[in-house]
């Protein structure tokens, strides 16, 4: 700090003297916030504040007017970077009244996304901002990585993916360019926009590090095996490609080696080496199977940058050359920068993870700062977060919405579909158990007894079809076909073509599950790292049910092919869009959608593909298949039509991934705030054996099927369902000024129920039912109340097969992990999509047994 006089009287916060560039001013602060996250000394804190503050500029972008001269992009960015850093390990935070780290990151983001131009070298940022500054012309590097490195992180922050967006269009622009060699993982400083094949090739320490921890971030934020697979690809790619900076008789200490044995490194290269000791260490913490790659490198090197901090007036200062081992005569703020950054970054390990919006960090956000408002784009007609009315932050006072696609609707969706269910209870008690509502210009009965739902379900069922919007949330996807979207004949012929494939004897089989759920519990984080079980949940489901269906599993959790990668995307795009559809009705229903047809087309051809592999290998004889037992050979035993067989396999796997993973993050979730449960449930496992339970001990682990039934009582997979009636008819209960007469339904009314309501129901599961207490089914005895699969003829089929499931994947969970903690403490809501799941993931973290 003996060069920094932004502290002392008449000197300027933020600013370091002549000739250094304002960047590095930002890059000190961003040290002196290293120096207090590794050592917890506060000293320099109000220092950096200071700094940090004054140099915002007008519009609070890191535009300051007197820096016109020589800002650029990546001058930019690097204050952009140290503010992300404050918000990441939960730095002090400005005064009120003042701009708050997170939203100068995103303001620093929005006005460099407005900035991106494809005029020239088809895409990418200008080094410079100014078109009279030199270097105007010229697409460097740094300024990309600045950026990706901002981008990645915010999208690892608040879950926006527009934010991850821009990251996959930047990786893709400097592959494309070839800034970014793929073979090597070099990454090369930059070209000029009169001929951009023509690629300056010098490489520089801070290019490597900045994308470095980017890649780390996005692989952190990932919502998909598949993304964190391509994200850890490219970790370890980009790892090996910086190994070119470190040298020396064992290749482990860190040098600018495109200036430094020469004796050519300027003033701002003096201190590059502090950025890839500062992003190497950070990687560790979001990509942690790279530490034992990493660490001995940060080591060696912080051994040899000491060794030459022996020079100047006061024998401690840092030369530039650590391979020397002794100082190299010079001084300057990029010597002990770099020296103090690979010092303290061998403390990583001991440092705190970085935080996020919905774990732990208090930085406020505001995706439209800097005026663009890029990041605030959402790809839904252009409408931006700050566009949210109060009473829609007042609902969710979060700062941004986390995790999934068009992350902002999804939570105003979420916020929706739980709002409608507490509408329908609310209306229960005001309305009694029975009454009409009109939706959409048609009326609708709305139920909650127990007798009419067995009336429709069970002894009445042929003058309840499946129909309105039932029906069309899985038309579209499924086919006409399906034994959920047919009735009479047809759906009697697709059950009974079904319900072979769940006989017990396969049911009991789980060695194929197993084999899927070890490679889920593989990827945990067994650390007190923060991660979404439910995306895990899924990804499983997905996995194993395509390999009990197809005999080819998607592998999203091991290595997933180009192809199934693709279908899981159109499967849960279909999903999504045939939902929507219902909910708005049958109009949009016959509206065009030519994306959504063409995902189906798609996702239908991938399975065509196994139906014609399947039905060759019966005809030839032969097995390509990953196991034995195949529900797909089993199908084609009855010669079905092929778009028949299509039809049931989609069904299957609907049931089979989406329901079962619901089921399966539902337990997980109320286990993760039941710390007693979970010691409960242990200690019953524990009676068990060896690590192979068989389907008869597992159906006898009393209090394991008490959680799975209480869980599924209070986050059932469909919470809400509906039938029409086919003719006038008569429903039990309802009429009457007490609702306790029969009533009179219509031709075509939709009835609707909801087993959300019907589950808390205080008169059957007593004063407590909206709290989780798995011990109440000790005693309990229930039937038409309790329906979290439906009931009566149509009553799902796979009931018991998804039971054993969850049941194995909570036995196997818990001899592996001995606590989970629930990492959100946001009050329980759902979101619908063909079934119900929870809008912000299953956040938690477990310690190993």
């Amino acid at each position: 700090m003996s060069f920094y006089e932004g502290n002392h009287l008449g000197g300027t916060p933020g600013l370091l003297p002549k000739p250094y560039y304002w960047w590095e001013g930002g890059a000190l602060m961003g040290s002196l916030i290293d120096y207090w996250y590794y050592t917890g000394d506060t000293q320099w804190n109000d220092v950096a504040q200071d700094g940090l503050l004054f140099q915002t500029g007008p519009n609070n972008d890191y535009m300051p007017p007197n820096q016109t001269v020589t800002e650029g992009n990546d001058d930019q960015g690097f204050w952009g970077m140290a503010v992300l850093s404050a918000a990441e390990t939960n730095f002090q935070n400005p005064p009120d009244g003042k701009p708050q780290w997170l939203a100068l990151a995103q303001a620093v983001f929005n006005t460099q996304a407005a900035r991106w131009e494809t005029r020239y070298c088809g895409g990418g940022l200008r080094w410079q901002i100014f078109t009279w500054n030199n270097g105007y012309n010229y697409k460097n590097s740094i300024s990309q990585a600045c950026f990706f490195n901002i981008a990645a992180r915010l999208a690892r922050y608040t879950g926006n993916q527009s934010y991850a967006h821009w990251a996959e269009k930047t990786w893709d622009w400097m592959v494309t360019t070839k800034l970014l060699d793929t073979r090597t993982f070099y990454i090369y400083d930059g070209m000029h926009i009169e001929n951009c094949s023509r690629i300056t090739p010098y490489q520089w320490t801070y290019n490597a590090g900045a994308f470095l921890l980017g890649a780390a971030a996005m692989y952190n934020a990932s919502t998909t095996a598949a993304q964190a697979e391509t994200w850890r690809e490219r970790v370890d790619g980009l790892l090996n490609g910086s190994l070119l900076f470190f040298t020396g008789a064992t290749k482990d200490i860190m040098t600018e080696v495109a200036c430094e044995p020469v004796d050519l490194c300027d003033l701002d290269q003096q201190s590059f080496k502090a950025y890839l000791a500062r992003w190497m260490a950070a990687t560790t913490k979001w990509a942690p199977w790279t530490y034992g790659r990493i660490k001995p490198l940060l080591e060696a090197s912080a051994i040899a940058a000491t060794s030459t901090c022996t020079g100047g007036d006061n024998d401690r200062m840092c030369g530039l050359k650590w391979n020397t081992r002794k100082w190299d005569g010079t001084t300057g703020v990029g010597q002990q920068m770099a020296a103090m950054e690979v010092i303290l970054a061998n403390m990583i390990e001991r440092s705190p993870p970085p935080v996020t919006d919905w774990d732990g960090g208090t930085s406020v956000g505001d995706p439209a700062a800097g005026g663009n408002g890029a990041g605030a784009d959402i790809g839904r007609k252009g409408r931006a977060f700050h566009a949210v009315s109060d009473a829609e932050r007042a609902a969710y006072p979060h700062k941004d919405p986390i995790l999934g696609l068009d992350a902002f609707f999804d939570s105003l969706r979420a916020l929706s579909s739980h709002s409608l269910l507490d509408l329908y209870a609310q209306r229960f008690a005001s309305c009694g158990s029975t009454y009409s509502m009109t939706a959409l210009g048609s009326s609708v009965l709305v139920t909650n007894e127990v007798e009419n739902i067995k009336t429709i379900l069970g002894t009445n069922m042929v003058d309840w079809p499946i129909d309105g919007p039932r029906l069309y949330c899985t038309l579209p996807v499924l086919g006409p076909n399906s034994i959920f979207s047919s009735n009479g004949a047809a759906w009697h012929k697709a059950r009974a073509m079904l319900k072979p494939s769940f006989v017990r004897n396969q049911i009991s089989d789980l060695k194929c599950f197993d084999r899927h759920i070890r490679n889920m519990l593989a990827t945990i984080p067994a650390d007190g790292v923060t991660f979404d079980l439910q995306s895990l949940l899924f990804d499983m489901t997905m996995d194993s049910s395509t390999d009990f269906m197809l005999g080819h599993s998607t592998g999203l959790l091991t290595q997933a092919s180009p192809a199934a990668q693709r279908f899981v995307r159109d499967f849960e795009y279909a999903s999504r869009e045939s939902a929507k559809q219902a909910r708005l009705g049958p109009v949009l229903h016959k509206l065009p959608h030519r994306k959504l047809k063409k995902a189906v087309r798609d996702l239908r051809e991938y399975v065509r593909f196994y139906v014609h592999k399947a039905a060759d290998e019966k005809k030839n004889g032969s097995k390509t298949k990953d196991r034995d037992y195949v529900f797909l050979d089993e199908l084609l035993l009855q010669n079905p039509p092929e778009e028949y067989t299509i039809d049931q396999v989609l069904s299957v796997l609907v049931a089979g991934r989406d329901t079962t993973a619901t089921a399966m993050a539902s337990v997980f979730y109320f286990l993760a705030r039941s710390p007693t449960a979970v010691a409960k449930l242990r200690e019953e496992i524990k009676t068990i054996d060896g690590e192979y339970p068989t389907w008869e001990q597992l159906r006898h682990l009393k209090y394991l099927n008490n959680v799975i039934k209480e869980a599924l009582r209070l986050f059932s997979p469909v919470a809400t369902n509906s039938r029409t009636a086919a003719k006038e008819t008569v429903l039990p209960r309802g009429g009457g000024k007490d609702g306790s007469l029969p009533v009179l339904v219509r031709k075509g009314t939709l009835v609707r129920w909801l087993s959300h309501c019907l589950h808390r129901n205080k008169a059957v599961f007593g004063p407590d039912a909206d709290e989780f207490r798995p011990e109440r089914w000790d005693d309990l005895r229930v039937g038409w109340e309790y329906i979290p699969f439906s009931g009566g003829p149509r009553i799902c089929l796979a009931q018991q097969f998804a039971l054993t499931q969850i049941a194995y994947a909570v036995f196997k969970f818990f001899r592996i992990f001995r606590s989970i903690e629930a990492r959100d403490s946001r009050p329980l809501l759902l979101q619908t999509n063909l079934t119900i799941f929870f809008p912000f993931g299953c956040l938690v973290s477990v310690e190993r047994a």
